[in-house]
């Protein structure tokens, strides 16, 4: 027997390069391996844009280096600096930086980015706006509409809002004015008095230009208003959500947040924009019953207003229905984007469970809904666009017609048709049309605010106090108990919904615990005993309570004490190890080395090529589990709390690592180093949820925890005289466990001092801007591919057709004296009939079909995004953030559901009748083709550099969204985190960063729209002044010709600026189709269904797995994780896998599923059941394998389809499954049993509940090889023995490969694989791996398994290897 001398040695050799600590210091922890950084790199850290201004610290995360990008500004101004008031009233200051753009930028042939945006001034900066409007909110208890309305159009942006409506007014003025002066020109000229009609030519030219820069200044303003209102509403509704609890977040529903802050705020930008154009209606309409009443001599005049007027019946008709229609759709939209959502995050899981085609299913139903009512919108406002763009034809028509045949009007004057037909021309803009936009812009914003103001007014779920009889008892009880006490339950009850309102039972039931400072506490318990539930009691995210909750003698109040939080699912953000650790807390050079040791991080550090400057990308996908939470356990300790809350940190990492963590992170830093260091402070307090009873006995306290209730409590020793009376299974492996006196603990350090250095940072994200795909011809044919030819055609053809059908119109009217003269005025009035009922239905035809084909298209784009999507290798989400995807579903898609459709008819109809009116004005007058030419040349060289500007601004507005959409993501992923850690305010501050840059962003590209609309209507004028001298040198004699012309050069222009903006407009949309190609186009994975898979029916017929000689690496920049990896696992066996993190563990799952392909330039293969698994399709594979993973997938939707999306099995076979899992009787209680909503996953079912699930399913499906990612991680012993029982008992006959950190698992296995740098360096029996023969009665074997049982201490050692030597006799 080798007993204790055997085991000695073993120990020895194990810690040969490690020392003790002989001697501890606490003020010196001289032997704490620290991170040299030399001189250089202190100043480099000095130098870095992340410092906190006016401090040696440095700042952490996502701070945008404001001073930096300053320095590399290659336009040092704001717009308007240095520019003097005449110059900003015709827009000379955006004319002169798009010409700086085009000099600087494109004409190097680079491409616009954020260093070529000017500065940001101190108006654009929205800071101010929304600290004020803050203050304005806190005096509203109850938030409703008309105050959020009163907020945004009459709070801090009052000014704009004034401004923008008293430039529309004035612009109004101007436009009726030239009404009159073109009768009055027209008229002057019928009666020969030229030297009149000249005079009314110049005050005709002068007007118009008033006109023009008002409309534009109007413009401008209410663009201004719109961006900087957008941004408002997104920071109040962030600041909002900082504020909730985790548990309210997700009672109001994430996908509708998501879609809130993506669709509903993005699409108010240019809502709001069109009700400043909405507000003029009333004094247009003044204006004008002014002027026709005049001009016909009373109140027949105003009839052709109230004509108009018909078309307000149908336009608030269909918009009442569109209302509804548009809630709808919203809804449909809120559930696709959060399955989505869930689909993205969960990626991984959906591929190893084979669901893609489930969710794609589930995905398309809802878009199929969602589609229907976006269909029914887009035909609605068609009918609506009917009325509305052809307007002043049929209402002209009726008047002139009701004018002659009641008698009204015996004869009628050309000058007065022609000048009305100019009228009605602006009343469909400024009255129809806007009546239109306004009746849309009211209902859409009404909906949003209503869904802001829903969120604004959720009441925050944080600790409120239930009425409770037994208060008095409780109180006296409070002053005799509470002395010493730091925090207190007496009597607890904790509940998920109000006690009050709704029957329901408690969670935590009649809870007493007292805890004092300095102590060490150990809460253990069953899955499901309410663990978890107890810390987010003390986190103050649990909504509602009886009983006391006491902290310093007072009543609870969240921010008493600080707080640091390590969770079960570790929260984790893109950016730098060393930003995740920091959390915004200023670096502190020692504090830092300190806590590295302590959270046992030095060496996967060392191991990183960037060391802690490591990009660990979203989801810390290239971390593994144990690295996450010992990350975590890292920002924890970083925080210097006076309350760590530890969920069970220590199951997530090997047994070595989990006793140095406890020791060192634990005992040391936390009890002695913070402790030293704060020495005027109260000693902390640590609460340890665990599983792992071997470190409970070793905590000054333990609290027992079964049904949500304290079973008992106290010191081990006080417990363990309780455990007579007591049949408690968790009470029983305490009885079991050894006194933590005879434990020792042996430290490892790293002998060398490790000089750690910045390596240049490798991104692990792809910047949006790198992967950005320029929109060009090929675009617009992918685009134009999904649509049928003979569509496309026949809209083409109806367009022209209306155009001349419109050009006639005008022509017979000018025409009109001559049909009275030669009595054909019935004559006439037919043709004026048959032209408008042919405009009637070209426009009809034309819009149905185009609102079909469009709608059509982005629904099958979205399908063939979605499959795409799926089919993705996970590498593509790996670097590729999920907001950035979302957005994709979110804002691109919504972007063109709702746009593209008005956006082509706009291009076609404006630009179609502006080239007719350049046709015929060259044929009325031919001298006029020279300002024809003028105009197209000038037109085409400001189209040809501005078009490129405003579309690269343009990108570069939509791609700076996604940071915000993404910051916003994780912000809410992560909320108990920033709520605990108190970093509620740098998380509004960064966010606040990033929106004055999206605003400056949105401002410029607004700024180059404007600047291009206001020159092309600058040269329009010029165009129309010179025209009209021309009619009236030429025509003076001609009265039809001359009020045509007339009528065509005020006409033709008004529309152009806005027709060629919406051309750009269209080619930003493209842009968002553009990067929905991008991922219809992603490259696939190989093929989910292969001809192969038809020849293997029954696949697999056993569980036989063989590697040989497997090379894999996870990109190919990056170092091989397997390396000629080979072993072979016979049908049946029950294999463990152990290793050290980045041993390649994970990574032979990863080789199984073919998540990851392996190296074929080596001589490898993969083999299941004597199949090469390479020849299988991955759905056929991966649906042949079953998983639990180490961190439980659950979806939105019921329990039901959480067990069987693919709905394959009977009610029968689900009960049976959760009975076999344990959970029957707990679903039995739920209110629709298996159709219960499982939406908010954390308060249905714990995390141990959850992962009984995973256990369902597997049981369901019946595989014949069955994976455990650290499955139990996350689960106390018995349920980790009744998972591992329930699988042995239900698949003897099936393959088990489980990846354990607890080796008391696999102890029993029928083999253990030791993994080391991508190989496999022991594989044989655990008895095999400890023993030297059959003999021995304890570890006397040197091997590395040993070493790894060894460290797992003494008792818990021998039992290990009790379990392996009993295993090995009855297999024998």
């Amino acid at each position: 027997m080798m007993d204790n001398n055997s085991l000695s040695k073993i120990q020895k050799e194990n810690y040969d390069q490690q020392s003790f600590f002989q001697k501890r210091e606490v003020g010196t922890f001289n032997n704490i391996t620290t991170f040299v950084i030399d001189q250089q790199e202190e100043q480099q850290f000095e130098q870095r844009p992340l410092q906190t201004p006016n401090q040696g610290q440095e700042q952490s995360m996502l701070s945008i280096p404001e001073q930096d990008e300053e320095e590399e500004k290659l336009y040092p101004y704001y717009l308007g600096q240095n520019h003097y008031c005449i110059s900003k009233i015709f827009f000379a200051h955006l004319t002169s930086y798009c010409l700086f753009l085009k000099r600087n930028i494109l004409d190097k042939n680079e491409k616009i980015c954020d260093k070529h945006l000017p500065k940001l001034s101190a108006s654009e900066n929205i800071k101010q706006t929304i600290e004020q409007s803050l203050q304005k909110l806190k005096g509203i208890p109850q938030l409703h509409i008309y105050d959020l309305v009163k907020l945004v159009f009459f709070g801090e942006l009052k000014f704009l809002s004034f401004i923008s409506c008293l430039s529309y007014c004035f612009e109004t003025i101007a436009k009726n004015g030239i009404s009159v002066i073109m009768s009055l020109i027209i008229t002057s000229v019928s009666q020969q008095d030229m030297n009149s009609a000249y005079k009314y030519a110049i005050g005709y030219i002068l007007l118009s230009l008033i006109g023009i820069i008002f409309k534009h200044h109007g413009s401008n303003f209410s663009m201004i208003f719109s961006s900087k209102a957008r941004m408002l509403l997104v920071n109040l509704v962030f600041i909002k959500l900082t504020e909730l609890s985790s548990f309210s977040i997700k009672e109001a529903n994430i996908g509708k947040i998501l879609n809130l802050i993506s669709g509903d705020i993005n699409q108010l930008e240019q809502i709001l924009y069109m009700i400043f154009q909405s507000s003029v209606i009333f004094l247009s309409v003044g204006i004008g019953c002014y002027i026709l009443w005049i001009r016909f001599n009373g109140a027949i005049g105003i009839l052709v207003l109230a004509i108009v007027f018909l078309a307000y019946p149908i336009q608030i008709s269909l918009q009442s229905f569109n209302s509804e229609t548009l809630k709808q759709s919203k809804q449909f939209q809120d559930k696709r984007l959060k399955l989505t959502n869930e689909l993205v995050e969960g990626i991984r899981l959906i591929k190893m469970y084979a669901w893609e085609e489930a969710f794609y299913q589930m995905i398309s139903i809802i878009r199929k809904n969602e589609f229907k009512c976006l269909l029914k919108i887009a035909i609605r406002s068609s009918i609506d666009r009917l009325f509305t763009i052809i307007s002043q034809i049929w209402s002209s028509l009726i008047f002139f017609i009701i004018l002659h045949y009641s008698g009204y009007r015996e004869s009628m004057n050309v000058a007065e048709m022609i000048s009305t037909l100019q009228l009605l021309s602006f009343f469909k803009i400024s009255c129809v049309l806007m009546v239109s936009y306004a009746i849309q812009s009211v209902i859409l914003v009404k909906i949003s605010f209503e869904r802001i103001v829903n969120i604004l007014n959720i009441k925050n779920r944080e600790m409120e106090k239930v009425k409770d009889d037994q208060n008095i008892n409780t109180n006296l009880q409070t002053n005799t108990n509470s002395f010493n006490s730091r925090i207190q339950f007496i009597n607890f009850d904790g509940y998920w919904t109000n006690p009050e309102i709704i029957d329901s039972k408690p969670i935590l039931k009649k809870i007493s615990l007292n805890f004092q400072d300095g102590e060490l506490w150990a809460i253990v318990g069953k899955v499901g005993s309410g663990k978890s539930s107890l810390l987010n009691a003390l986190l103050f995210e649990m909504p509602f309570y009886k009983g006391q909750f006491i902290i310093d003698g007072i009543e609870a109040q969240k921010g008493k004490l600080s707080i640091a939080y390590v969770e079960q699912e570790p929260y984790v953000f893109p950016g730098t190890v060393r930003n995740n650790i920091l959390f915004g807390r200023p670096f502190n050079k020692l504090l830092y080395q300190r806590v590295i040791h302590a959270s046992q991080l030095e060496q996967d550090l060392l191991q990183m090529k960037s060391h802690d400057q490591t990009e660990i990308g979203e989801r810390g996908t290239t971390l593994s589990g144990g690295q996450k939470a010992r990350l975590s356990f890292a920002r924890a300790l970083y925080q210097q709390a006076d309350l760590y809350l530890l969920d069970d940190p220590l199951s997530a990492v090997d047994a070595h690592v989990a006793r140095n963590m406890f020791q060192t992170g634990i005992k040391e830093f936390i009890f002695e180093y913070q402790v030293m260091m704060n020495s005027n402070k109260n000693k902390p307090i640590v609460i340890l949820v665990t599983h792992q009873i071997q470190y409970a006995v070793e905590c000054d306290k333990i609290a027992v925890m079964q049904n949500g209730q304290i079973q008992m409590s106290g010191t081990f020793e006080e417990l363990q005289t309780k455990l007579d009376t007591n049949n408690n299974d968790i009470a029983g492996q305490l009885c079991q466990s050894p006194s933590p006196k005879q434990k020792q603990f042996k430290r490892s350090i790293i002998s060398h001092r490790s000089r750690i250095r910045n390596a240049k940072i490798n991104s692990l994200i792809v910047k949006e801007a790198d992967s950005q795909r320029l929109t060009n011809l090929n675009t617009y044919i992918t685009y134009f591919n999904y649509w049928k030819l003979i569509i496309f055609i026949l809209i083409l053809s109806l367009e022209t057709g209306s155009e001349v059908l419109i050009i006639f119109y005008s022509r017979i009217i000018s025409l009109f004296q001559y049909y009275q003269e030669h009595n054909s005025i019935d004559q006439a009035y037919l043709l004026l009939g048959l032209l408008t009922l042919g405009l009637l239905i070209c426009n009809s035809m034309k819009y149905i079909l185009n609102s079909f084909q469009v709608q059509n298209t982005t629904q099958e784009i979205h399908n063939n995004m979605l499959n795409s999507l799926i089919k993705a290798p996970v590498s593509y989400f790996d670097v590729n953030p999920s907001g950035r995807i979302i957005n994709r579903f979110s804002n691109d898609l919504s972007l063109c559901d709702y746009s593209t459709n008005t956006v082509i008819l706009d291009v076609l109809e404006i630009i179609g009748y502006f080239c007719f009116a350049l046709v015929t004005l060259a044929i009325l007058q031919p001298f006029f083709l020279i300002m024809i030419v003028f105009i197209i040349l000038v037109d085409c060289y400001q189209y040809n550099f501005l078009k490129k500007i405003i579309s690269q601004l343009k990108e570069l507005e939509l791609m700076q969204r996604s940071p915000l959409f993404d910051f916003l993501k994780q912000t809410l992923s992560g909320i108990t985190q920033v709520r605990a850690y108190d970093q509620k305010e740098w998380f509004r501050n960064q966010f606040l960063d990033i929106s004055n840059k999206c605003n400056l962003n949105s401002l410029t590209y607004q700024y180059a729209t404007r600047c291009f609309g206001f020159n092309l209507d600058i040269v329009g004028w010029i165009a129309q002044t010179v025209g009209i001298f021309l009619f009236l040198y030429f025509y003076d004699n001609d009265i039809a010709i001359l009020a045509q012309g007339i009528l065509m050069l005020t006409t033709y222009n008004d529309g152009l600026q806005y027709g060629l903006r919406q051309l750009i407009n269209l080619e930003t949309q493209m842009s968002s189709y553009n990067r929905m190609f991008q991922v219809i186009e992603i490259k696939p994975e190989a093929p989910h269904q292969t001809k192969q898979d038809e020849l293997f029916p029954d696949f697999p017929k056993n569980g036989d797995v063989t590697f040989e000689n497997i090379h894999m690496q996870y990109r190919d920049n990056c170092p091989y994780v397997l390396q000629g990896l080979t072993f072979n696992i016979k049908s049946g066996e029950k294999i463990g896998c152990v290793g050290r993190t980045g041993a390649g563990k994970s990574s032979i799952l990863q080789a199984i599923f073919r998540m990851i392909e392996i190296d074929q330039s080596y001589d490898s293969k993969l083999e299941i059941a004597n199949i090469d698994i390479q020849i299988l399709g991955l759905h056929k594979l991966r649906s042949s394998i079953g998983i639990i993973p180490q961190s439980p997938f659950l979806f939105s939707g019921t329990i039901r389809q959480n067990l069987d999306p693919l709905r394959q099995f009977s009610d029968d076979e689900l009960w049976k499954s959760l009975e076999d899992a344990n959970l029957i009787n707990y679903i039995i209680t739920l209110p629709k049993g298996l159709d219960s909503d499982i939406d908010n996953v954390n308060s249905v079912f714990s995390v141990g509940q959850k992962q009984l699930i995973c256990l369902a399913r597997i049981i369901l499906s019946k595989k014949k090889i069955i994976v455990l990612d650290e499955a139990t991680a996350n689960v106390d012993m018995q349920t980790d023995e009744f998972i591992q029982n329930i699988i042995k008992r239900k698949f003897k006959n099936s393959t088990l490969i489980t990846i354990a950190h607890r080796l008391n698992t696999i102890a029993d296995y029928d083999k253990v694989m030791v993994m080391s740098d991508g190989k496999v360096i022991e594989f044989d029996s655990p008895f095999n791996l400890l023993a030297l023969s059959n003999e021995s009665t304890s570890i006397d074997k040197r091997t590395e398994f040993s070493r790894l049982v060894v460290n797992t201490g003494d008792e818990n050692a021998q039992q290990i290897f009790d379990i392996a030597k009993q295993s090995q006799n009855i297999m024998e």
